[in-house]
């Protein structure tokens, strides 16, 4: 393996410390897939077994398809589509890190129906989960403001609107397949 590969998980980490951007990151489409593959196959996992549909597992993957697919033509109004490999795979590749950090919590926060019934580590894990998803989402608008050079706010904007076309994609499709 060279060493450029070797590099991989400190420019991942440069991503996370505000360190580097995605021009940082190989043109590296496998990886890219790989990362897709591995982050549908775990958050699949997770949502069958946290009890949601099939329906609304193949709709949150088919949204985060789109979602790719709103990024590439941001990149295209930009006049920067070669961009888009490694800016999707910092997006890919941070929100992989993530998942594998927040997934744990979100088992030990579980589904509470009553507020009061809430322990304290519950409470702790929901915190930290909370404090990792703003993390998460300062990192993305960093990613997308770099790729799209844009102002932090148009960044900010930017994931916005990926999200917005990512859940509005993920609910059309679970609703098409017949989610409640």
């Amino acid at each position: 393996m060279s060493k450029r590969w070797m590099q991989l998980p400190a420019r991942v980490r440069d991503l996370c410390l505000f360190r580097g951007g995605p021009q940082d990151l190989p043109y590296a489409p496998g990886v890219l897939i790989a990362l897709l593959i591995a982050s549908a196959i775990l958050e699949a996992a997770f949502d069958l077994r946290s009890g949601s549909s099939v329906a609304v597992v193949i709709g949150a993957n088919i949204g985060t398809l789109v979602a790719l697919g709103a990024l590439a033509l941001m990149l295209r109004w930009r006049c920067k589509p070669a961009r888009f490999v490694q800016a999707a795979l910092g997006l890919a590749a941070t929100g992989f890190l993530f998942e594998l950090i927040a997934l744990p919590l979100a088992l030990v926060v579980g589904h509470p129906s009553d507020p009061a019934s809430l322990k304290g580590t519950q409470i702790l894990a929901a915190l930290v989960l909370f404090a990792l998803l703003v993390w998460q989402a300062c990192i993305a608008a960093n990613i997308l403001r770099q790729a799209l050079e844009i102002p932090l706010a148009a960044g900010v904007l930017a994931l916005l609107v990926l999200g917005f076309v990512d859940l509005f994609a993920s609910g059309l499709v679970a609703v098409l397949l017949g989610a409640t």
